[in-house]
C-alpha cells in the first residue's frame, strides 16, 4: 500500500462514519459516532496536511491551496457541532453541511486530474511509501491525543 491507496481508503472509512451516523438511531450511538468522525477527520486532515500536501505545495500550489482551504471550512463546522447538542435544531443541519464538504473535497481529490492523481505521476514509489509512513505517524499521534 501506499499514501495514495491509504488516504482513498480513509476516505472510505469516514464515509462509513457518515452512513452510520445518518443510519443510527439512538442519540448515545450517535455521540460515539460523531466523536468517531471528529477524530477520523482531525486525523486525516493533519496527515494530509503535514505529509501529503509539502511534497505537491511546488508541483501545484493551486490545488493544494484549494485543498488547505477546504480542510479549514471542515475543521470550523466540527468545532461548531463539537459544541453543539445533537438534539439541537441547527445540529443536523450543520452535520448535513460537513457530510456535503467532505464529499466535494474526496471526489475533487480522487478526480482525474486531481490532487492524489498528481501524486501518483509526480512522486516516485518511495516517496509515496515514505509519505504514507509519515501519514500513518502523524494518524497515530492525532488520535492519540484525542483520545487523551
Amino acid at each position: 500500500m501506499n499514501a495514495i491507496e491509504f488516504i482513498k481508503q480513509d476516505h472510505r472509512r469516514i464515509e462509513e462514519f457518515f452512513e452510520n451516523f445518518l443510519d443510527a438511531e439512538s442519540e448515545m450511538t450517535q455521540d460515539d459516532l460523531f466523536r468517531e468522525i471528529e477524530t477520523g477527520l482531525s486525523a486525516h486532515s493533519e496527515m494530509e496536511e503535514q505529509a501529503l500536501y509539502p511534497a505537491l505545495q511546488d508541483i501545484v500550489p493551486g490545488k493544494v491551496d484549494e485543498a488547505l482551504e477546504e480542510h479549514a471550512e471542515v475543521k470550523e463546522l466540527l468545532a461548531d457541532l463539537h459544541d453543539a447538542d445533537l438534539t439541537e435544531e441547527g445540529f443536523e443541519s450543520g452535520f448535513r453541511k460537513l457530510v456535503e464538504d467532505v464529499r466535494h473535497h474526496v471526489k475533487e481529490e480522487e478526480a482525474p486530474g486531481g490532487i492524489l492523481e498528481v501524486a501518483a505521476e509526480s512522486l516516485s514509489a518511495r516517496q509515496l511509501t515514505e509519505i504514507m509512513n509519515d501519514m500513518l505517524r502523524v494518524q497515530r499521534s492525532i488520535k492519540q491525543d484525542l483520545a487523551a
